[in-house]
């Protein structure tokens, strides 16, 4: 993850926010402050990523919200945070980037494309 000149870190509250659903996570990656955008993204990878074992029965949605935010955001960082996201680990199809693909910020579709064509 690529930090704006701090250190993104996350703790057990933001570990509870995403255990608890995708309406408080919703909040919060909608939401106004960047830092805690970020800080639940770098808490997610810890969710997302197969490796740690921590399958959640609302994955899918958060992969759609995490598409939604790549294609609303005007943040490149919490934009490129969602791709890493995506392209990392995403195994379903990502059909709301590409629909509208048109309204991600232009410094983020060479990115966005490259991980909608990964195989």
């Amino acid at each position: 993850m690529i930090t704006y000149g701090g250190t993104i870190t996350y703790d057990e509250s933001h570990q509870k926010i995403i255990e608890s659903g995708t309406d408080e996570i919703k909040k919060i990656l909608f939401g106004s402050d960047v830092y805690k955008i970020r800080q639940l993204l770098f808490c997610l990878d810890f969710y997302l990523d197969p490796y740690y074992k921590h399958k959640l029965p609302h994955e899918k949605e958060i992969y759609d919200l995490l598409q939604e935010l790549v294609i609303s955001s005007q943040e490149d960082g919490v934009i490129e945070d969602c791709l890493q996201l995506i392209g990392d680990y995403a195994c379903i199809p990502l059909s709301i980037m590409e629909q509208h693909f048109d309204n991600i910020r232009d410094s983020m579709k060479p990115y966005a494309r490259y991980v909608l064509d990964m195989p």
